[in-house]
């Protein structure tokens, strides 16, 4: 079986993880692959001989599996939340709030920043908050007070213009993959976390996980493995494991376990109907299991465009493959 060593034309130090992939499932067609900026990767071509696909990758999305109506929809978390509430799904209750007064004349009032401010004073504490389209958890926060809140709307305006506020679910969180009707694969997401040192206090930990430097400052709560709440200012026991509140996300930090083929029948089932019902033949569903026995599920979110990076991480090339050759086969048409 092909691994990273078997693709072709150095592919394997593109800095695009979707290139990568690409070229691996094209070597094992028998196509050809072509990076179109150089060593980046971001955009590439795929050929067969008799016809060519380009693809989009970084700010763009290159599954061609997925349509742009379904997409879009997908995109924004309150628009994809409501279509699945709609049809019956069962899905993390939320409200939408816009952050900016930019062309509030083209929308129906009550949604305005004021009105969010008046709905923080009288709000259930902790509420999760998150930009209705953003991705890789970025400005995805656990949020305790309505001073907290005010102060989160103020950052999040200077990039987005809507939000989304959802009560705090502390539970087990899973990703179920779904391609072309069927679970791919699943696995549990782990919280981000770290390792006291028994001098540092744990903002300064926070503050020293990798992070891209031009990434906003992560605003993460802490727990000790009881469930106890840990301060900023605290400084854990040399070996002492924190979890931080906030998106499980790997970009943010957290991990994945229990990586499996396929997913539990009741996940694979929610999975596969909620990507079916916003119209995707490639989605990452992501879903609380409240009682951790797979019970009782709530949908969170519906991804359009997941990263697989996970399956690298695992050396699980052959679900790589199996992916990218039914999105080259839908390109390639």
């Amino acid at each position: 079986m092909l691994d990273r060593a078997g693709q072709e034309g150095g592919a394997a130090a593109l800095k695009s993880a979707h290139a990568r992939y690409a070229a691996y499932a094209a070597k094992t067609c028998g196509y050809g692959f072509r990076s179109l900026d150089g060593e980046d990767g971001y955009l590439f071509e795929v050929s067969d001989g008799a016809r060519r696909a380009v693809f989009a990758a970084g700010a763009g999305t290159p599954y061609a599996l997925n349509d742009a109506r379904a997409a879009s929809i997908a995109r924004d978390k309150a628009f994809c939340a409501e279509v699945l509430r709609e049809a019956g799904l069962p899905v993390v209750p939320g409200r939408m709030f816009f952050v900016t007064k930019r062309w509030a004349d083209m929308r129906a009032p009550g949604r305005e920043p004021e009105d969010a401010l008046r709905f923080a004073k009288a709000a259930d504490y902790p509420v999760f908050c998150k930009p209705i389209s953003a991705s890789n958890g970025l400005h995805a926060e656990l949020i305790e007070s309505a001073e907290a809140f005010a102060d989160y709307m103020t950052r999040v305006a200077r990039e987005h213009f809507a939000i989304l506020v959802q009560p705090y679910v502390r539970a087990q969180e899973h990703r179920v993959f779904v391609l072309e009707g069927r679970a791919l694969f699943s696995y549990r997401k782990s919280m981000p976390n770290v390792i006291g040192d028994g001098v540092s206090t744990l903002h300064r930990l926070i503050e020293a996980m990798p992070r891209d430097p031009l990434e906003p400052a992560r605003k993460l709560h802490g727990r000790d493995e009881r469930g106890v709440r840990v301060e900023l200012s605290h400084a854990p026991a040399r070996g002492q494991r924190i979890l931080l509140e906030g998106p499980a996300n790997r970009a943010a930090g957290g991990g994945a376990e229990a990586l499996r083929e396929g997913a539990s029948a009741a996940m694979a089932d929610l999975a596969i109907k909620a990507a079916d019902t916003i119209g995707l033949r490639l989605a990452g569903v992501d879903m609380f299991d409240l009682r951790g026995d797979g019970a009782e599920l709530l949908i969170i979110e519906v991804n359009s465009n997941p990263m697989i990076a996970t399956l690298e991480d695992h050396g699980r090339w052959d679900l790589i493959g199996e992916i990218w050759r039914a999105n080259l086969a839908a390109a390639l048409k």
